[in-house]
């Protein structure tokens, strides 16, 4: 079966080239084009920010990149076969040409939070609550993940939702500098200016998208701040809950459990829960199923979101989570989002 032309908007960012290397080798799409700031580059020229080598296929790639303020953008698109888009911009242009490519006929999928609470566009975490794709209105899907913090969060946050009633919720973030992208990563001054800061505007956007997807009426108190650390968000959450019960109660709710969605980004566990404390360095790249490790390659590789259960009293439940912020937060989220449409056999109305 030939598989399904796609394109990124988005060249040189963090999360662009994520999909990139999701895309290099994938079962089901071919990246046939880029759209960004460098018209006219090949793709295969511009700076590769990724601690993984670009993908061999990517370094003999002849795509160049399409101007993404042309107002010709999706006849462009189309002239290349593109049938499917994927969103790696910035909150502000993606409003304008999201809307634009989705009104010419093509299927976006987004990671910008441009579009994330407009209520004719489904907000989705594909095994959290696939079931919101169906509500998307319209001949072409317009279709968004959320922001990279919110899966430490939810995942053993939607478990929990759904035996108890959860009346509060405490969250205190360590993230990454990749969340902010690769200019934090590269530069001092921005990095040192940004290092156990409160990051504006974060604890917001967590708050209304989880409870967009579980709509959990709740009490909130949350609290972000940037952490040293190359990739991950560690998450300390503690819920409360309209019961008492016990921690090994508690402790099953939480057991993996092999997920159904068979599709290629798929971990065999979504969320795995494990004794000790989740650790960067150990647990990062939970889902792996390749060795050595290679991310073009293992589309599971970073998509298992790791939890600690620490206490269970008086109907509290304390957990940590960790979770890969710009494969599983990002664009392995997105991607993840795309395989679900198309199982869904979205792509052939």
């Amino acid at each position: 079966m030939s598989r399904v032309h796609v394109a990124i908007l988005g060249a040189s960012g963090l999360v662009s080239q994520r999909m990139q290397q999701r895309l290099d080798m994938h079962n089901w799409f071919e990246l046939v084009s880029v759209a960004g700031q460098y018209s006219g580059t090949n793709l295969a020229d511009i700076e590769w920010y990724l601690d993984e080598s670009r993908p061999e296929l990517l370094n003999s790639s002849e795509i160049k990149i399409l101007d993404i303020n042309d107002g010709n953008l999706s006849q462009e698109l189309k002239k290349r076969n593109v049938t499917v888009v994927f969103s790696a911009l910035p909150s502000e242009p993606a409003s304008r040409i999201e809307s634009e490519l989705v009104s010419a006929g093509l299927h976006v999928f987004s990671n910008a939070s441009a579009f994330r609470m407009h209520p004719h566009v489904p907000l989705i975490v594909a095994d959290v609550n696939p079931e919101a794709l169906d509500a998307s209105s319209g001949q072409a899907l317009h279709a968004c993940a959320t922001n990279c913090t919110l899966i430490p969060i939810l995942h053993p946050l939607s478990v929990l939702s759904q035996n108890y009633t959860i009346t509060k919720v405490v969250a205190r973030s360590e993230q990454a500098l990749s969340g902010a992208g690769w200019k934090l990563l590269h530069n001092q001054e921005l990095k040192t200016r940004a290092i156990d800061q409160e990051i504006p505007g974060e604890a917001e956007k967590i708050v209304e998208e989880i409870e967009r997807i579980l709509d959990l009426n709740a009490e909130w108190d949350v609290q972000t701040k940037r952490v040293d650390e190359r990739d991950g968000h560690i998450v300390h959450v503690e819920v409360h809950i309209d019961n008492t019960p016990t921690f090994d109660m508690v402790a099953s709710l939480l057991q993996s459990k092999e997920q159904t969605l068979a599709l290629p980004s798929q971990p065999t566990h979504s969320m795995e829960r494990i004794q000790s404390e989740p650790s960067r360095e150990e647990h990062l790249w939970n889902g792996q199923s390749m060795t050595p490790l290679d991310p073009s390659m293992d589309f599971k590789a970073g998509m298992t979101t790791t939890v600690q259960l620490k206490s269970v009293e008086n109907g509290v439940v304390s957990f940590i989570g960790l979770s890969h912020n710009t494969i599983r937060g990002a664009a392995g989220g997105v991607v993840l989002l795309a395989e679900l449409a198309y199982s869904k056999k979205y792509f052939e109305q």
